[in-house]
């Protein structure tokens, strides 16, 4: 049985646990639990609908600016329904307008290993 940083790791783009704060709908603010350059696992109460679209930023430490994408939550981890008992409750969120400089942001701020563990 694989462990959950190596089944993290298995997907094409290969996520890496940190907690950083992210902010959708200009409303709530929550924490990421792992992040990639192709999504983020977002831990929430407030659970979306799967195929939910929404904005968000992520406020990197190495960003001078938060960085604001479009994003569709890919999956989600009902407390009342958890698929993923390693997570807590919360949402995947892949992005979807994500820019190159924004991604270039992101690997830079995953290959420094600066980040705070989940």
């Amino acid at each position: 049985m694989l462990s959950d940083q190596e089944s993290l790791e298995k997907r094409p783009d290969p996520r890496y646990l940190a907690r950083i704060p992210i902010s959708y709908e200009e409303l709530l603010i929550e924490h990421s639990i792992n992040i990639s350059t192709g999504g983020v696992f977002v831990e929430s109460n407030v659970i979306l609908p799967e195929d939910t679209e929404l904005n968000i930023e992520l406020d990197l430490p190495n960003s001078a600016v938060p960085i604001c994408t479009h994003a569709r939550v890919a999956w989600v981890n009902d407390p009342d329904d958890i698929k993923k008992s390693s997570l807590p409750p919360g949402m995947g969120l892949q992005f979807l307008t994500l820019s190159k400089e924004a991604m270039h942001t992101i690997r830079t701020f995953l290959d420094s290993g600066d980040f705070a563990l989940a």
